[in-house]
C-alpha cells in the first residue's frame, strides 16, 4: 500500500514521496472513524477531498503533487482552499505521518465581514419561503430562519430535544470544533413544524426526514423565486445580524448560536437560565412575515 514509511507516524529521516495503491482510502476511513472520532459527514467530505488530490496525483504523494493541487484552488472562497487543506493535514500529516509534506501550506486568511454582506432583505425571505410548494420544505425554511442552526445540527435533530410548548431547541450536540447552542424558534416555524408532523407516516424519531438531493431543492427553489442567493448558511448569517439589530447582545447571539463556552452553555440548560434566553428571544421578535 505504501513504499517507504507506512502508517507509522514519520520519523527523523522520511521518504519524499510515497506511491499508494486503491486501498489506502479504506484504511484512512477506518483511521477517521476509529482513531479520529470524526462524524459521518466529516469523514465522508474528507474522503471525497482526498480521493480528488489522489487522481490528479495517480496516487503519488508528495510535496510538488500537493502543491499542484491547492493550487487549482488558489482563486476559490478561502474557506474552500481551507477545506482542502484541512483534508489534506488529516490525509498527509496524521494518516500517513508525512508532516514536513504538508506543513507550509498556510491557511488562507477569512475576512469574516464578507460572510454578512448581500444578505437578503426580508421582502426576499418572504418571497423564497412562497416559491417552496410542500409543507416540509416551508417548515424547514421557516425553522432554519428563526434558529440559526447548522445544516448538520437541524438534520440531526430528534424530536425529543424540541421543546414543543417553549419552542426551544436543545440539540446538545458537541465535537471539538462545533457546538449545539441553545436556541427558539418563532410562531412563523412552529405553525408548519405542527403542519409537517401532523403528516408524518415514516417513524422516525428525526425532528426532519429529508434527503441531500431534497435538502438542495429547498434551497435552489427558494433562491429562484426570490431572485437571491438563500441557503441554510446564509439564513444563518440573517438570523446573527438581524438578532443584533434586534438589540441582542452577542453574548446571547453566541449563545444561540452554538459559539460559547460549553461551561456557559451548561448554565442555560433548564430553569431560569433558559427562561431567561426565552425572554430574551421573544423580546426580539424575529420574524419574516412582520411583526406582532
Amino acid at each position: 500500500m505504501v513504499d517507504g514509511a507506512g502508517f507509522e507516524p514519520a520519523a527523523s529521516t522520511m521518504p519524499t514521496w510515497l506511491s499508494l495503491d486503491s486501498d489506502a482510502l479504506e484504511s484512512f476511513r477506518d483511521f477517521l472513524r476509529v482513531n479520529r472520532r470524526l462524524e459521518e459527514s466529516t469523514i465522508k467530505e474528507t474522503i471525497q477531498d482526498v480521493r480528488r488530490f489522489l487522481k490528479m496525483s495517480s496516487y503519488v504523494v508528495n510535496y510538488e503533487n500537493i502543491k499542484q493541487y491547492l493550487a487549482t484552488y488558489i482563486k476559490k472562497a478561502p474557506k474552500t482552499y481551507n477545506s482542502q487543506i484541512t483534508s489534506l493535514r488529516r490525509f498527509v500529516r496524521d494518516f500517513l505521518g508525512q508532516s514536513d509534506l504538508i506543513m507550509s501550506f498556510k491557511m488562507a486568511p477569512v475576512d469574516e465581514c464578507r460572510y454578512y454582506e448581500d444578505l437578503p432583505s426580508r421582502e426576499q425571505l418572504r418571497k423564497g419561503f412562497h416559491g417552496l410548494n410542500d409543507i416540509r420544505a416551508r417548515a424547514i425554511y421557516l425553522f432554519t430562519a428563526s434558529t440559526g442552526l447548522r445544516k448538520g445540527e437541524i438534520l440531526g435533530l430528534l424530536k425529543s430535544q424540541i421543546d414543543m410548548e417553549s419552542r426551544a431547541v436543545i440539540a446538545n450536540h458537541f465535537t471539538r470544533k462545533k457546538r449545539s447552542g441553545i436556541t427558539f424558534y418563532n410562531d412563523e416555524a412552529a405553525e408548519w413544524l405542527e403542519k409537517y408532523q401532523s403528516q408524518r407516516e415514516d417513524g422516525s424519531g428525526k425532528l426532519f426526514v429529508i434527503s441531500d438531493r431534497q435538502w438542495r431543492r429547498i434551497w435552489l427553489s427558494a433562491s429562484e423565486a426570490a431572485n437571491a442567493r438563500i441557503t441554510s448558511k446564509v439564513l444563518r448569517a440573517w438570523f446573527s445580524t438581524e438578532l443584533g439589530e434586534l438589540g441582542v447582545p452577542d453574548r446571547f447571539v453566541d449563545v444561540f448560536q452554538g459559539r460559547a463556552p460549553r461551561s456557559i452553555l451548561a448554565k442555560h440548560y433548564t430553569g431560569k437560565g433558559l427562561e431567561r434566553l426565552k425572554r430574551i428571544y421573544e423580546k426580539a421578535n424575529l420574524r419574516i412575515f412582520g411583526k406582532l
